[in-house]
Protein backbone atom coordinates (compact mmCIF):
# COMPACT_ATOMS: atom_id res chain seq x y z
CA UNK A 1 0.00 0.00 0.00
CA UNK A 2 1.25 3.29 -0.77
CA UNK A 3 2.49 6.10 1.80
CA UNK A 4 0.84 8.93 2.13
CA UNK A 5 2.07 12.22 3.52
CA UNK A 6 -0.51 14.54 5.56
CA UNK A 7 0.31 17.69 7.31
CA UNK A 8 -1.80 19.61 9.64
CA UNK A 9 -5.03 21.26 8.79
CA UNK A 10 -7.72 23.27 10.16
CA UNK A 11 -11.37 22.70 8.93
CA UNK A 12 -13.22 25.45 7.72
CA UNK A 13 -15.23 25.89 10.83
CA UNK A 14 -12.42 27.17 12.46
CA UNK A 15 -10.92 30.43 12.95
CA UNK A 16 -8.45 32.24 10.79
CA UNK A 17 -4.77 32.68 10.52
CA UNK A 18 -1.65 30.90 11.60
CA UNK A 19 -1.02 28.04 14.07
CA UNK A 20 -0.30 29.43 17.53
CA UNK A 21 3.06 27.30 16.85
CA UNK A 22 4.59 25.12 14.52
CA UNK A 23 7.83 22.76 14.93
CA UNK A 24 10.68 23.77 12.51
CA UNK A 25 9.83 22.87 8.71
CA UNK A 26 6.44 21.83 10.06
CA UNK A 27 3.32 22.40 7.50
CA UNK A 28 -0.01 23.43 8.76
CA UNK A 29 -2.95 24.26 6.15
CA UNK A 30 -6.37 26.70 7.20
CA UNK A 31 -8.85 26.35 4.85
CA UNK A 32 -10.81 28.93 6.44
CA UNK A 33 -8.60 31.92 4.61
CA UNK A 34 -6.98 29.24 2.36
CA UNK A 35 -3.13 29.78 3.78
CA UNK A 36 -0.80 27.38 3.95
CA UNK A 37 1.80 27.66 7.19
CA UNK A 38 5.85 27.08 7.47
CA UNK A 39 7.72 27.05 10.89
CA UNK A 40 10.97 28.40 10.20
CA UNK A 41 13.66 28.63 12.74
CA UNK A 42 14.06 26.95 16.10
CA UNK A 43 15.03 29.26 18.59
CA UNK A 44 11.91 27.66 20.53
CA UNK A 45 12.00 25.54 23.62
CA UNK A 46 11.51 21.97 22.38
CA UNK A 47 12.45 22.38 18.70
CA UNK A 48 9.49 25.28 18.19
CA UNK A 49 9.98 27.30 15.52
CA UNK A 50 11.01 31.13 15.85
CA UNK A 51 8.43 31.99 13.40
CA UNK A 52 5.03 31.31 11.19
CA UNK A 53 5.37 32.19 7.47
CA UNK A 54 2.77 32.37 5.21
CA UNK A 55 4.00 30.70 2.16
CA UNK A 56 1.21 29.75 0.09
CA UNK A 57 -2.46 30.11 -0.81
CA UNK A 58 -4.73 31.97 -2.41
CA UNK A 59 -5.41 33.53 1.24
CA UNK A 60 -2.33 34.88 0.95
CA UNK A 61 -1.26 35.63 -2.67
CA UNK A 62 -2.67 37.04 -5.72
CA UNK A 63 -4.39 34.39 -7.82
CA UNK A 64 -3.93 34.33 -11.32
CA UNK A 65 -7.78 34.13 -11.67
CA UNK A 66 -11.44 34.75 -9.57
CA UNK A 67 -12.21 37.14 -7.55
CA UNK A 68 -10.32 38.02 -4.67
CA UNK A 69 -9.31 41.30 -2.36
CA UNK A 70 -6.15 42.26 -1.79
CA UNK A 71 -5.57 44.97 0.94
CA UNK A 72 -2.69 47.41 1.74
CA UNK A 73 -0.80 49.71 -1.09
CA UNK A 74 1.12 47.68 -3.69
CA UNK A 75 3.57 49.66 -6.38
CA UNK A 76 3.58 47.41 -10.20
CA UNK A 77 6.53 48.13 -12.06
CA UNK A 78 6.67 47.48 -16.33
CA UNK A 79 3.50 48.03 -17.72
CA UNK A 80 -0.05 47.32 -16.43
CA UNK A 81 -2.52 46.43 -18.90
CA UNK A 82 -6.16 46.49 -17.67
CA UNK A 83 -8.68 45.30 -20.35
CA UNK A 84 -11.57 46.81 -21.65
CA UNK A 85 -14.40 46.81 -20.20
CA UNK A 86 -16.55 43.97 -21.81
CA UNK A 87 -19.36 43.54 -19.60
CA UNK A 88 -21.79 45.52 -16.95
CA UNK A 89 -18.78 44.88 -13.88
CA UNK A 90 -16.88 46.25 -15.67
CA UNK A 91 -18.33 49.09 -17.27
CA UNK A 92 -19.58 49.76 -13.85
CA UNK A 93 -15.73 50.46 -12.99
CA UNK A 94 -15.66 52.52 -15.56
CA UNK A 95 -18.18 54.50 -14.92
CA UNK A 96 -16.99 54.66 -11.34
CA UNK A 97 -13.22 56.28 -12.40
CA UNK A 98 -14.84 58.33 -15.09
CA UNK A 99 -16.86 59.93 -11.85
CA UNK A 100 -13.82 59.83 -9.66
CA UNK A 101 -11.69 62.26 -12.31
CA UNK A 102 -14.68 64.28 -13.77
CA UNK A 103 -13.17 67.24 -11.97
CA UNK A 104 -10.10 66.88 -14.32
CA UNK A 105 -10.56 68.80 -17.45
CA UNK A 106 -9.77 67.79 -20.83
CA UNK A 107 -10.04 71.05 -22.63
CA UNK A 108 -7.68 73.97 -21.31
CA UNK A 109 -7.78 77.97 -22.82
CA UNK A 110 -5.09 79.54 -24.70
CA UNK A 111 -4.65 83.34 -24.55
CA UNK A 112 -2.69 85.56 -27.02
CA UNK A 113 -2.33 89.35 -26.08
CA UNK A 114 -5.75 89.81 -28.29
CA UNK A 115 -8.41 86.60 -28.42
CA UNK A 116 -8.77 83.11 -26.70
CA UNK A 117 -8.33 79.60 -27.98
CA UNK A 118 -9.97 76.63 -26.32
CA UNK A 119 -7.62 73.17 -26.97
CA UNK A 120 -9.24 70.16 -26.38
CA UNK A 121 -6.76 67.59 -25.70
CA UNK A 122 -6.05 64.14 -27.80
CA UNK A 123 -8.05 66.22 -30.39
CA UNK A 124 -6.28 69.72 -30.92
CA UNK A 125 -2.54 71.19 -31.30
CA UNK A 126 -1.37 74.25 -29.99
CA UNK A 127 0.76 76.19 -32.29
CA UNK A 128 2.94 78.27 -31.60
CA UNK A 129 3.08 80.27 -34.43
CA UNK A 130 5.71 83.39 -34.98
CA UNK A 131 4.99 86.91 -36.00
CA UNK A 132 6.28 89.40 -37.58
CA UNK A 133 10.38 89.32 -37.31
CA UNK A 134 9.98 85.90 -35.63
CA UNK A 135 9.97 82.35 -36.36
CA UNK A 136 9.02 79.55 -33.82
CA UNK A 137 10.76 75.88 -33.93
CA UNK A 138 9.37 72.76 -32.25
CA UNK A 139 13.14 70.74 -32.54
CA UNK A 140 12.91 68.93 -29.19
CA UNK A 141 10.76 67.10 -26.74
CA UNK A 142 8.11 69.59 -25.20
CA UNK A 143 10.24 72.45 -26.25
CA UNK A 144 9.47 75.14 -28.82
CA UNK A 145 11.60 77.87 -29.40
CA UNK A 146 11.10 81.14 -30.66
CA UNK A 147 13.86 83.14 -32.93
CA UNK A 148 14.17 86.32 -33.61
CA UNK A 149 14.68 86.52 -37.52
CA UNK A 150 18.11 88.45 -38.96
CA UNK A 151 17.10 91.66 -40.89
CA UNK A 152 19.83 92.99 -43.40
CA UNK A 153 21.50 95.29 -41.10
CA UNK A 154 25.22 94.14 -40.34
CA UNK A 155 26.39 93.52 -36.96
CA UNK A 156 29.10 96.53 -36.24
CA UNK A 157 29.52 99.96 -34.07
CA UNK A 158 27.89 102.89 -36.42
CA UNK A 159 29.18 106.52 -36.12
CA UNK A 160 32.24 108.43 -35.96
CA UNK A 161 34.14 111.62 -35.46
CA UNK A 162 33.64 112.53 -38.81
CA UNK A 163 30.09 110.79 -39.32
CA UNK A 164 26.70 110.30 -38.01
CA UNK A 165 24.70 106.95 -38.07
CA UNK A 166 21.27 106.45 -40.34
CA UNK A 167 18.65 104.20 -39.83
CA UNK A 168 15.69 102.64 -40.85
CA UNK A 169 13.32 101.26 -38.45
CA UNK A 170 10.48 99.38 -39.08
CA UNK A 171 6.55 99.18 -37.60
CA UNK A 172 8.36 96.26 -35.33
CA UNK A 173 10.94 98.82 -34.34
CA UNK A 174 13.69 97.15 -36.22
CA UNK A 175 16.68 98.24 -37.73
CA UNK A 176 15.99 96.89 -40.67
CA UNK A 177 18.85 99.46 -42.40
CA UNK A 178 22.14 101.18 -41.29
CA UNK A 179 24.80 102.99 -42.40
CA UNK A 180 27.69 105.92 -41.74
CA UNK A 181 27.06 109.35 -43.16
CA UNK A 182 30.05 111.76 -43.15
CA UNK A 183 29.08 115.14 -41.40
CA UNK A 184 28.97 118.16 -43.50
CA UNK A 185 27.08 121.22 -42.25
CA UNK A 186 27.26 124.55 -43.78
CA UNK A 187 26.76 127.77 -42.12
CA UNK A 188 23.43 128.84 -43.67
CA UNK A 189 22.23 125.29 -42.07
CA UNK A 190 22.71 126.45 -38.93
CA UNK A 191 20.17 128.73 -37.36
CA UNK A 192 20.30 131.46 -35.09
CA UNK A 193 24.16 130.45 -34.58
CA UNK A 194 25.24 133.91 -33.87
CA UNK A 195 23.71 134.15 -30.44
CA UNK A 196 23.49 130.49 -29.33
CA UNK A 197 26.92 129.35 -30.26
CA UNK A 198 28.49 128.15 -26.68
CA UNK A 199 31.99 129.30 -25.99
CA UNK A 200 32.79 127.82 -22.54
CA UNK A 201 34.53 131.24 -22.60
CA UNK A 202 33.64 133.82 -19.66
CA UNK A 203 35.21 137.36 -19.17
CA UNK A 204 36.91 138.89 -16.23
CA UNK A 205 34.83 142.46 -15.59
CA UNK A 206 37.21 145.54 -16.31
CA UNK A 207 40.03 142.92 -17.30
CA UNK A 208 38.62 140.92 -20.35
CA UNK A 209 35.63 140.06 -22.56
CA UNK A 210 34.37 137.33 -24.58
CA UNK A 211 31.73 137.83 -27.35
CA UNK A 212 30.35 135.83 -30.18
CA UNK A 213 31.06 137.24 -33.29
CA UNK A 214 30.14 134.48 -35.81
CA UNK A 215 29.88 130.76 -36.23
CA UNK A 216 32.60 129.40 -34.60
CA UNK A 217 34.07 132.51 -33.96
CA UNK A 218 34.99 134.00 -30.91
CA UNK A 219 36.31 137.88 -29.66
CA UNK A 220 38.67 138.19 -26.94
CA UNK A 221 38.94 142.10 -25.98
CA UNK A 222 39.30 144.93 -23.76
CA UNK A 223 36.61 146.65 -21.83
CA UNK A 224 36.32 150.33 -21.97
CA UNK A 225 38.09 150.78 -18.47
CA UNK A 226 40.15 148.25 -17.54
CA UNK A 227 41.90 147.35 -13.85
CA UNK A 228 44.78 145.60 -13.65
CA UNK A 229 45.28 144.36 -9.94
CA UNK A 230 48.64 142.87 -10.21
CA UNK A 231 51.89 144.20 -12.08
CA UNK A 232 52.02 144.90 -15.77
CA UNK A 233 55.24 144.73 -17.82
CA UNK A 234 55.59 145.76 -21.11
CA UNK A 235 58.63 145.00 -23.15
CA UNK A 236 58.21 147.09 -25.82
CA UNK A 237 56.86 150.18 -26.28
CA UNK A 238 54.43 151.66 -24.47
CA UNK A 239 51.74 154.16 -26.41
CA UNK A 240 49.49 156.24 -24.04
CA UNK A 241 46.62 158.26 -25.92
CA UNK A 242 44.25 160.37 -24.16
CA UNK A 243 44.59 163.76 -22.40
CA UNK A 244 45.55 162.56 -18.96
CA UNK A 245 47.93 160.32 -17.70
CA UNK A 246 47.75 159.92 -13.91
CA UNK A 247 50.28 157.45 -12.30
CA UNK A 248 49.13 156.57 -8.25
CA UNK A 249 52.64 155.01 -7.08
CA UNK A 250 54.96 155.90 -4.32
CA UNK A 251 58.09 156.14 -6.31
CA UNK A 252 58.43 156.76 -10.19
CA UNK A 253 61.61 155.63 -11.65
CA UNK A 254 62.54 156.86 -14.75
CA UNK A 255 65.92 154.99 -17.28
CA UNK A 256 65.90 157.38 -19.68
CA UNK A 257 68.19 160.35 -19.55
CA UNK A 258 66.17 162.81 -21.14
CA UNK A 259 62.51 163.70 -20.73
CA UNK A 260 60.54 165.19 -23.90
CA UNK A 261 57.54 167.53 -22.72
CA UNK A 262 55.61 168.89 -25.20
CA UNK A 263 55.83 166.25 -27.62
CA UNK A 264 53.57 167.16 -30.49
CA UNK A 265 53.70 166.73 -34.51
CA UNK A 266 54.92 170.16 -35.41
CA UNK A 267 57.00 171.38 -32.09
CA UNK A 268 56.96 175.41 -32.21
CA UNK A 269 57.53 178.12 -28.99
CA UNK A 270 54.13 178.85 -28.71
CA UNK A 271 53.56 174.45 -28.35
CA UNK A 272 56.06 174.90 -25.81
CA UNK A 273 54.66 177.66 -23.73
CA UNK A 274 54.28 176.99 -20.29
CA UNK A 275 55.58 173.38 -20.14
CA UNK A 276 57.15 172.25 -17.32
CA UNK A 277 56.82 171.17 -14.20
CA UNK A 278 54.10 171.40 -11.36
CA UNK A 279 54.44 170.11 -7.65
CA UNK A 280 51.14 170.38 -5.87
CA UNK A 281 51.22 171.89 -2.30
CA UNK A 282 49.19 174.82 -0.33
CA UNK A 283 49.74 176.10 -3.69
CA UNK A 284 51.02 175.01 -7.03
CA UNK A 285 54.89 174.98 -7.08
CA UNK A 286 55.61 175.41 -10.75
CA UNK A 287 58.86 175.39 -13.04
CA UNK A 288 57.74 176.32 -15.92
CA UNK A 289 58.91 178.01 -19.69
CA UNK A 290 56.99 180.72 -20.56
CA UNK A 291 57.29 182.15 -24.52
CA UNK A 292 56.74 185.78 -23.57
CA UNK A 293 59.45 186.10 -21.51
CA UNK A 294 61.69 183.32 -23.44
CA UNK A 295 62.32 181.93 -20.03
CA UNK A 296 62.27 179.16 -17.86
CA UNK A 297 60.30 181.19 -14.95
CA UNK A 298 59.58 179.49 -10.90
CA UNK A 299 56.97 180.60 -8.98
CA UNK A 300 59.62 179.32 -5.91
CA UNK A 301 62.90 180.27 -4.30
CA UNK A 302 65.95 178.74 -5.09
CA UNK A 303 68.43 177.45 -2.32
CA UNK A 304 71.65 175.92 -3.23
CA UNK A 305 73.19 173.30 -0.72
CA UNK A 306 76.03 174.70 1.20
CA UNK A 307 79.52 174.46 -1.20
CA UNK A 308 77.64 175.35 -4.58
CA UNK A 309 77.61 178.09 -7.04
CA UNK A 310 75.53 179.63 -9.60
CA UNK A 311 77.45 179.60 -12.57
CA UNK A 312 76.94 181.14 -16.26
CA UNK A 313 79.06 179.46 -19.29
CA UNK A 314 80.52 177.22 -16.86
CA UNK A 315 81.82 180.42 -14.86
CA UNK A 316 80.61 180.69 -11.10
CA UNK A 317 78.87 184.08 -10.90
CA UNK A 318 76.97 184.18 -7.20
CA UNK A 319 77.98 181.88 -4.25
CA UNK A 320 76.68 182.34 -0.88
CA UNK A 321 79.54 184.65 0.24
CA UNK A 322 80.48 186.11 -3.29
CA UNK A 323 79.06 187.86 -6.30
CA UNK A 324 81.99 186.92 -8.23
CA UNK A 325 82.51 188.55 -11.97
CA UNK A 326 79.96 190.71 -12.40
CA UNK A 327 80.22 193.64 -14.51
CA UNK A 328 78.58 197.03 -13.65
CA UNK A 329 78.39 199.86 -16.17
CA UNK A 330 81.26 197.96 -17.87
CA UNK A 331 83.27 197.68 -14.63
CA UNK A 332 84.30 194.35 -12.64
CA UNK A 333 84.24 194.02 -9.26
Amino acid sequence: MANKIRIKRRAAGGAAGAPASLENAELAFNEVDDVLYYGEGTGGAGGTATTVLAIGGSGAFATLSGAQTITGDKTFSGVVIVPTPTTNTHAATKVYVDNAISGVSTTFTAAGDTGTVTITTGVDTLTVAGGTGLTSVAAATDTVTINLDNTAVTAANYGAAGTVATFTVDAQGRLTAASNTTISITASQVSDRATNLVTGLTGTANEITVSNSGVGAVTLSLPANVTISNNLTVTGDLVVSGNTTTLNTATLTVEDKNIVLANVATPTDVTADGAGFTIKGTTDKTLNWVDATDCWTSSENFDLASGKVFKINNTAVLSGTNLDNVTVDGGTF
